[in-house]
C-alpha cells in the first residue's frame, strides 16, 4: 500500500495507526460491551486488580487487604489554663488546642464536639463592668442572684463578650467552670486542680496568691506575664479559683482572669 507517494512500509504503519485511533474513538462513545460468554473487560480488570492486591497483602507481612481509617479518639479531659483550652484523650494526648483570642464560633464547635452536645446560648445586655455578649452553656444551668446582669452560672460556660478583644491583653472569650465534669468529660486546670478540691490545701500550695474576700476565698494559679500596657507593667493572666467557703471546696474557676496590678 502506498499513500500519496509514501513508501509501502510507512503506509502500513499509518494504516495501523488509523486502526488504533478508530478503536480508541469507538471506546470513548460508551462503556465496553460484555465479552460473549464471559465478563466485561472492566470486570476482568477489576478482578485482576483485586486478586493482585490480595496476593500482595498475603505475601507482605503486616499489610492488610483493606486499610480502614480509625475513628478519632474521644475527648476525655479538658485542661483549662490562662492561655488555652486543651482537649485530650484517655492517654493524655492533646487532640486540639484553642485560645481565648480565636473567634467564639471555633471554640463553640470544638467544645460541642468534646462534650457531645450543642450548648444552650443566652444573650445578655451587660451591666456594671460587664459588657454585653452571649453565654454558651453546657451541662446544668445553675441559678443566679437577682443582682447578676447575666446568667453566668452553669456547669461549663463560654462567655463571648462584645466587642471582641485584641491580643494579647483583651481576650475574645473566657470560661467559667462550676463542675468537675460535663457529659463524662473531666475538667481541670493547672496541677490537676478541679472543682470540688480542698481550697485550704490549694491555698497552702499557693500562699502568695491566696486571698480572703469576705466570706469567700480566692486563689490565683498558673500566672502568665503579659507585655506592658501604657504605664502598667506588672500584667498577668491567671486561672481564678473561688471557694464560697474558705474551709470548703473550690466551687468554681474562671480563665483567663486579668490582673493589672491595681
Amino acid at each position: 500500500m502506498t499513500a500519496h507517494g509514501v513508501p509501502d512500509k510507512f503506509g502500513k504503519a499509518l494504516a495501523a495507526l488509523f486502526l488504533v485511533a478508530g478503536l480508541f474513538l469507538t471506546g470513548c462513545s460508551g462503556p465496553p460491551g460484555p465479552v460473549p460468554g464471559g465478563e466485561s473487560p472492566t470486570s476482568t480488570a477489576t478482578r485482576t486488580a483485586t486478586a493482585t492486591a490480595t496476593a500482595t497483602a498475603k505475601a507482605t507481612p503486616g499489610l492488610t487487604e483493606a486499610a480502614h481509617p480509625s475513628a478519632p479518639a474521644p475527648v476525655t479531659d479538658l485542661l483549662i489554663t490562662a492561655t488555652s483550652i486543651e482537649l485530650r484523650d484517655a492517654s493524655g494526648t492533646t487532640l486540639s488546642t484553642f485560645d481565648y483570642f480565636q473567634p467564639a464560633g471555633e471554640l463553640v464547635a470544638g467544645l460541642s464536639t468534646a462534650f457531645g452536645s450543642a450548648p444552650i446560648s443566652e444573650h445578655f445586655e451587660g451591666g456594671s463592668e460587664v459588657p454585653p455578649g452571649t453565654n454558651y452553656i453546657w451541662g446544668d444551668i445553675l441559678p443566679t442572684g437577682p443582682e447578676s446582669p447575666t446568667p453566668w452560672d452553669g456547669d461549663f460556660v463560654l462567655v463571648d463578650g462584645v466587642p471582641g478583644g485584641t491580643s494579647p491583653h483583651e481576650p475574645n472569650t473566657w470560661v467559667k467552670v462550676s463542675s468537675s465534669a460535663v457529659n463524662g468529660v473531666h475538667i481541670s486546670t493547672v496541677d490537676g486542680i478541679a472543682v470540688g478540691d480542698d481550697a485550704a490545701e490549694i491555698a497552702a500550695r499557693h500562699p502568695d496568691t491566696a486571698r480572703p474576700q469576705g466570706s469567700r476565698f480566692d486563689i490565683f494559679v498558673g500566672l502568665v506575664p503579659l507585655p506592658p500596657l501604657d504605664s502598667l507593667s506588672e500584667l498577668t493572666f491567671s486561672v481564678w479559683l473561688i471557694a464560697a467557703d474558705p474551709l470548703g471546696p473550690i466551687t468554681e474557676f474562671r480563665s483567663p482572669s486579668p490582673n493589672w496590678g491595681v
